[in-house]
């Protein structure tokens, strides 16, 4: 038995706004499988029955194999929460901090983080007043730095 999987993990760097997660699985299911096995018993030749050892390795192997499908989920949902995690704690560390900006319309904008605030998941930093993506952040200034050179 073939199993196919995809795994597409989009995250636009930019903006940091877009992700997406997709996971595919093309097999048979449980109950598929369980299906076929009685289908199988049920016209198997009675002169020449299947030997029941191959029914347990193919139950295994398929408990195995929904294991593993499971811990790839489990897997997938601890990454994200990881990289959303990640992205607070820098995303907090930068408060009170003097960053430049690149706004979506190619401007670049100076001024002071003073707050942090979710958008699908996602930290915005807030500067004056405004709500950038944390990914528009493209340099931290050192206090005192003329801002003008």
């Amino acid at each position: 038995m073939q199993v196919y999987s995809s795994y597409t993990h989009q995250t636009n760097n930019s903006t940091n706004t877009q992700k997406q997660n997709q996971f595919n699985v093309n097999s048979l299911g449980k109950d598929d499988f369980l299906q076929l096995l009685i289908t199988q018993l049920r016209y198997q030749d009675p002169t020449s029955p299947v030997d029941d050892k191959e029914f347990i390795a193919q139950l295994a192997q398929f408990s195995s194999l929904e294991q593993m499908q499971n811990l790839n989920d489990t897997m997938l949902t601890m990454m994200e929460s990881q990289q959303k995690l990640t992205a607070l704690s820098q995303a907090t560390a930068m408060i009170g901090k003097m960053v430049e900006i690149y706004s979506e319309d190619g401007e670049s904008l100076f001024g002071r983080v003073t707050g942090v605030q979710f958008k699908n998941g996602w930290p915005e930093v807030i500067v004056d007043g405004k709500l950038y993506s944390f990914g528009e952040i493209v340099s931290i200034l050192e206090e005192g730095t003329d801002v003008g050179k």
